[in-house]
């Protein structure tokens, strides 16, 4: 089809019609054909009961309207009340009280990302994420970045389709702009504060330390590195609950501060320590040290960060992804289907993250020893090659000098040749 055509296919605007007090939002997504319009309403208590349709119609450039499409929202009694949400500087928590006349006790929520699931007890849901995992979007406006979340309900964790009704909760947190960056090198990130039903509050803290005595931490990032270089880093959690253990399930690095990055190296995996150069340290059951040598992901990538995916246990039950350790490949097969967390016994699974990490450049100390190496190789080839020159004039002295020698000969006059 002819590019300008295209173009005048494409839709401009939506035409809603519904209850009053609707709002609508209508976006564009670039480098894509593909557009998306939110709508919003918040229904009063007078709405209980009803059933609300809202239409809507698609508008293109060229004027064209499609057929009209119509949804009906059945408005039910509120089942989540009184929804606090808290926005730290690493992640953000959603706790969300439930109503006890409602099916929604049947229901598990999950965040973007299914494999996030929300933690709940009978009276509270409690969603903690980081920014950076569990699809967390990321809008940026003219004042401010958002973080986007949320949390959907669904019957069975193995099922795609379902007969009850869903529920969703958006939340987002938002921060101003910084107008002005001081400097190129930034502190550390801060801890991960989380919430979660059985546990609640604990404390992550990821921190890569100068040696092995893990006294001295690392606060200036990027933190520069040589390659081969021993990094030595600790992951340690802080808990309102005694009688706690840490596990690290399983760490890998990235390119970017993205733990879903497509290029990335495992380390720790299952529980499992993938790489030959990594070396544990012992600790108490609430910390994690190790240490590993520094390298860098070949091609067109400047620096390294490094993700781990951590779990809380209760200390000392059995049946818990801490009790289990270390999971092979043939063993996970099994063990995922069997195994399912307990809220009063296994934390979820949350990510951490710390960074970056930079390749440390040649010192001008260091190109002038390779220079100078560089300038002794020729000087000692070009010395090799004068012997040899030597040698072969010398070789050819003799052979002339070995020559016979001849004798009596005379001067012959030209005419008689």
């Amino acid at each position: 089809m002819d590019p300008e055509k295209r173009a005048a296919l494409r839709i401009s605007d939506f035409k809603v019609s519904g209850p009053p007090g609707m709002t609508k939002s209508f976006t564009s997504i670039s480098r894509s054909s593909t557009v998306r319009m939110v709508v919003k309403w918040t229904p009063s208590e007078n709405n209980v009961g009803d059933h609300v349709p809202i239409c809507f119609v698609a508008e293109t450039y060229n004027g064209y309207q499609s057929e009209m499409r119509c949804v009906t929202a059945v408005v039910g009694p509120s089942s989540l009340d009184n929804i606090e949400l808290i926005c730290h500087e690493n992640t953000m928590t959603l706790i969300a009280a439930k109503s006890s006349d409602h099916e929604l006790y049947e229901n598990q929520f999950r965040l973007n990302d299914p494999h996030c699931l929300v933690s709940s007890n009978s009276t509270h849901l409690i969603a903690s994420v980081a920014y950076n995992s569990c699809g967390t979007e990321i809008e940026e406006t003219e004042h401010d970045i958002v973080f986007k979340n949320q949390a959907t309900s669904f019957a069975n964790e193995f099922s795609v389709i379902t007969r009850k009704h869903g529920v969703s909760i958006p939340f987002n947190c938002s921060f101003p702009k910084m107008s002005r960056v001081s400097s190129s090198f930034h502190a550390h990130k801060s801890d991960y504060v989380f919430t979660e039903a059985g546990f609640g509050n604990f404390t992550y803290k990821f921190q890569f330390y100068t040696d092995d005595r893990f006294v001295e931490v690392e606060t200036q990032y990027p933190l520069e590195v040589t390659l081969q270089e021993l990094l030595y880093m600790e992951i340690q959690v802080d808990s309102s609950v005694p009688n706690v253990q840490l596990f690290v399930e399983s760490c890998k690095a990235t390119p970017h501060d993205n733990p879903s990055d497509p290029v990335f190296y495992d380390f720790i995996q299952n529980g499992c320590i993938k790489d030959e150069t990594l070396v544990v340290y012992s600790a108490t059951r609430t910390e994690y040290r190790f240490a590993m040598e520094a390298f860098a992901f070949i091609g067109d990538y400047s620096e390294v960060y490094v993700s781990c995916t951590v779990i809380l246990c209760k200390f000392g039950e059995s049946g818990t992804r801490c009790s289990q350790g270390c999971i092979t490949k043939s063993q996970g097969d099994s063990n995922r289907q069997r195994h399912r967390r307990s809220l009063t016994s296994e934390s979820q699974q949350h990510f951490i993250s710390q960074g970056p990490l930079r390749m440390k450049r040649q010192s001008p100390g260091n190109t002038d020893q390779a220079e100078s190496s560089s300038l002794n190789v020729n000087t000692l080839v070009i010395s090799l090659s004068g012997v040899v020159i030597v040698a072969l004039l010398g070789f050819i002295a003799r052979i002339y000098t070995k020559r016979p020698r001849l004798s009596g000969y005379e001067l012959l006059k030209t005419q008689d040749f």
